[in-house]
């Protein structure tokens, strides 16, 4: 954790000199979203016939950004999580459930601007808090009370047409600590990598 804190941070200093602008000249603000899914399955030796665990969710993350100084960008985020989960025991049991969740972060951006290029690296770090955490087995809120944090750590590329919009990559690390309300001193500790792939719009 400490290692990659570091090298974020690198990144940005490094940011600061290599760049000198935002990733389209005169557009000062960002919109922008974008969509990660997951699924999974469950399954083992000697299970019975029709046994069956199944788990999904997507992650849909709406952001506004300002670039307050050259590739500087402040971008608060609200991450939307909808999960959905069945379950098929083989003996006649069946269950399925779904929920949401959301994650809310402020994020500090550094966009490099690459002389006569379409693609726009940039290096993110930031903070969030919320109710439930990406990961459908620990959404688990409307019975625990769980509380969410985590640092956000990413990397990824802007491709800009135009002047007015880009499509948006990204690499996302995050370490998630739930704390539970109903047992003193209980939580658990998630880390998740996951790539999200959005478009922005300049304005």
């Amino acid at each position: 954790m400490k290692k990659i804190s570091l090298l974020m941070a690198f990144l940005l200093v490094f940011g600061v000199a290599f760049a000198a602008s935002q990733p389209v000249e005169g557009k000062k603000f960002e919109f922008s979203t974008g969509l990660s899914y997951e699924a999974y399955s469950y399954h083992y030796t000697g299970a019975p016939a029709g046994y069956s665990d199944t788990q999904s969710y997507f992650n849909i993350p709406i952001r506004f950004g300002w670039f307050f100084w050259k590739g500087l960008e402040l971008e608060p985020e609200l991450m939307m999580t909808f999960y959905h989960s069945s379950y098929n025991s083989g003996t006649g049991y069946t269950s399925s459930h779904s929920e949401t969740g959301d994650i809310l972060s402020g994020n500090l951006l550094y966009n490099f601007k690459l002389n006569k290029s379409h693609f726009v690296p940039f290096v993110l770090a930031g903070f969030g808090f919320g109710n439930a955490i990406p990961y459908g087995t620990y959404a688990e809120k409307y019975e625990s009370g769980a509380k969410t944090t985590t640092p956000n750590f990413g990397a990824g590329v802007k491709y800009v047409f135009g002047n007015i919009a880009a499509l948006r990559l990204e690499y996302r690390y995050r370490n998630f600590r739930i704390k539970y309300s109903g047992e003193d001193g209980y939580s658990e500790h998630i880390i998740l990598n996951t790539v999200m792939l959005g478009i922005c719009l300049f304005f």
